[in-house]
């Protein structure tokens, strides 16, 4: 069962509603059930109680959009809706107008300012706290022994009679007794022979990591040392032949190289703080 949208509802709430239904459930308002709608409507009052503090706080004082940042943003959205047309179709089946979009979406980029330019005050990452970090998720900065790969696929597809399935099986066994008398051929072999997309490049998949291939090829590629071929592989793709042109082993980044990395989750982590406290200081203000 859809939801009914109320008549008479507040630009600012209609907008926030519309925002709320398409970030947690992907669908347009009037495609909610009439749970969905309720939960939507609930999470929407409370953001629109939440914007009205943080519009009136201190820190709005000097924060202003720039209307080219608005036209450009309300562009932008209509851009998503394909045209002019289907967007105000779609404002219209909230009941909102573009005058009113246009208010609610200047509140909105302005409370998001507001809150950058909380965040951006918030407490600087010490030294201390990088190498703690670090020390506390080794296992984040480790990356697992990886192998540059090549690969020759012949598709099965389409090879519905025995006699086509032995004429494969015939030509894969020959590639592959070429391919073990000269390894260094297999470029040449996959741009001829290949029905991958990697034929064009050779074969070429690039280093690849434990995991990123089908389990049966990701077995047989590990079980490869540098310079050797696969044996024939056989998947509901076809016949496969596996390349292993080097072993890079697995190694952890230093903490000379994570730090960086390191400082911007944790920069993140504290201006979200920031802002959580600062939204929650609002709320303690008013008692």
């Amino acid at each position: 069962m859809q939801s009914r949208i109320p008549r008479q509802i507040e630009p600012n709430l209609a907008f926030t509603l519309m925002k709320f239904a398409l970030q947690v459930f992907e669908k347009r308002v009037v495609e909610l059930t009439m749970e969905e709608y309720a939960e939507a409507y609930l999470q929407a009052c409370h953001e629109m109680s939440l914007q009205e503090k943080i519009l009136l706080s201190e820190a709005a004082c000097g924060v202003i959009i720039p209307s080219k940042t608005i036209q450009a943003t309300f562009n932008s959205r209509m851009a998503e809706h394909g045209d002019e047309e289907n967007f105000f179709h779609h404002l219209q089946s909230n009941n909102l107008q573009a005058d009113d979009y246009l208010t609610a979406l200047r509140n909105d980029l302005t409370v998001e300012a507001i809150l950058a330019r909380v965040a951006f005050h918030a407490d600087p990452v010490s030294h201390q706290e990088l190498e703690q970090y670090y020390n506390n998720h080794l296992d984040l900065f480790y990356f697992p022994e990886q192998r540059s790969t090549r690969h020759i696929l012949i598709s099965s597809k389409n090879t519905y009679s025995h006699r086509l399935q032995n004429s494969l099986r015939q030509q894969i066994r020959d590639l592959h007794s070429r391919l073990q008398r000269y390894p260094q051929s297999f470029n040449l072999e996959a741009q001829i022979h290949s029905d991958c997309t990697t034929a064009i490049d050779g074969g070429d998949l690039g280093r690849i990591s434990p995991g990123e291939l089908c389990a049966t090829l990701d077995h047989a590629l590990f079980q490869l040392g540098t310079g050797e071929i696969s044996q024939i592989i056989q998947t509901a793709q076809g016949f496969h032949i596996l390349f292993c042109e080097a072993i890079h082993p697995g190694q952890r980044l230093t903490f000379q190289q994570a730090s960086q990395q390191i400082q911007q989750i944790l920069t993140r982590e504290k201006r979200i703080t920031a802002c959580r406290t600062w939204i929650k200081s609002l709320f303690h203000n008013l008692k």
